[in-house]
């Protein structure tokens, strides 16, 4: 599999009228397995795989490389990938009633997009590159694949990228709790 261009919607911004502007961004299968290494190793949903594993993931990654601005997803496209940043940062927007809101600011070491693929629910953010960055990319094909070929590994994938899930859904329940609780001592 060699490079290959893949075309990627660039936002204006959002409070602009004009149509999103289409940029290019380089995208390649990942060869150079160590500089990656310790990035996965600090993964949760990396947790507890060995070494021969990592690499049976590893050879399963793509690298993406964007210039800043490109978007990467948009709320409601389909989910097709989970993103791990390689360098730079992604940052997570919603966009309601013509308020921008940045959710969160995906940093080195961090994934994204799990959430949508794994409850085969269509995106709920858009995420833009804040900077030149570049993304270790694993394909929903690629997770396909290996449940086929490695169901352990690919088992305990599932069952980390749940317990990630969860943990963000007790900081969203504790958010939740908090402001329900402010709202209720409001004069």
């Amino acid at each position: 599999m060699g490079v290959h261009q893949v075309r990627t919607l660039q936002r204006a911004p959002f409070h602009s009228q004009s149509p999103p502007k289409t940029s290019v961004h380089r995208t390649a299968p990942l060869t150079d397995f160590e500089p990656v290494r310790s990035i996965l190793s600090q993964l949760r949903i990396l947790g507890g795989v060995t070494d021969a594993q990592l690499d049976a993931i590893l050879g399963r990654l793509e690298v993406w490389t964007l210039p800043a601005g490109s978007v990467v997803f948009q709320k409601g496209d389909d989910p097709m990938h989970i993103y791990i940043v390689k360098s730079g940062k992604i940052d997570l927007q919603l966009m309601e009633n013509e308020v921008l809101i940045h959710k969160h600011d995906i940093q080195v070491g961090e994934c994204m997009g799990e959430a949508s693929l794994l409850s085969m629910h269509k995106h709920t953010a858009t995420a833009v590159a804040a900077t030149d960055s570049e993304l270790l990319v694993l394909s929903k094909r690629a997770l396909i694949d290996l449940k086929h070929e490695n169901l352990e590994l690919f088992a305990l994938l599932m069952m980390n990228l749940a317990r990630e899930l969860a943990r963000r859904l007790y900081i969203t329940d504790q958010l939740l709790l908090a402001a329900t609780a402010k709202n209720a001592t409001a004069p």
